[in-house]
């Protein structure tokens, strides 16, 4: 009886073993793209141009420009922990963004428009006529 017990548990423990499929392999991970290149020159950002090709750009145009032109972001010379805040306060007024797009606005804004970029200057044009007074005769 004992040999009898001893083979039902052997085969009890191969048909349990037969039960389970094997595992999949796991796939090897996927490497993550590399974020785009995005360039534009001094000039262009001097413009108050946006970078294009840049993820970012798409924010401000989906998000930011629903309540202002993109000069309110393109004329500002912050630092990191200032434009933090100013992103913070749009956010408080209303503006939809995520945390992880609220950081990278931040740091996209702090790369492009701080304070190593000169203001933007601008060309006086003529004034229009009768602005000034006639010149004495």
């Amino acid at each position: 009886m004992n040999r009898a017990f001893c083979i039902l548990l052997v085969l009890g423990a191969a048909c349990r073993s037969e039960d389970k499929p094997a595992p999949a392999p796991t796939p090897p991970p996927q490497p993550t793209p590399a974020p785009p290149v995005v360039t534009i020159d001094r000039d262009a950002l001097l413009a108050g141009k946006l970078p294009d090709g840049a993820p970012e750009t798409e924010i401000v145009n989906a998000q930011c420009r629903i309540c202002h032109s993109v000069e309110y972001l393109t004329q500002q010379r912050l630092g990191e922990g200032a434009w933090k805040k100013t992103i913070d306060k749009m956010r408080k007024f209303g503006a939809n963004l995520s945390d992880e797009q609220a950081a990278s606005l931040v740091a996209f804004a702090a790369k492009y428009w701080n304070a190593d970029l000169p203001g933007r200057t601008w060309s006086p044009g003529p004034p229009p006529a009768g602005a000034l007074p006639a010149a004495p005769k």
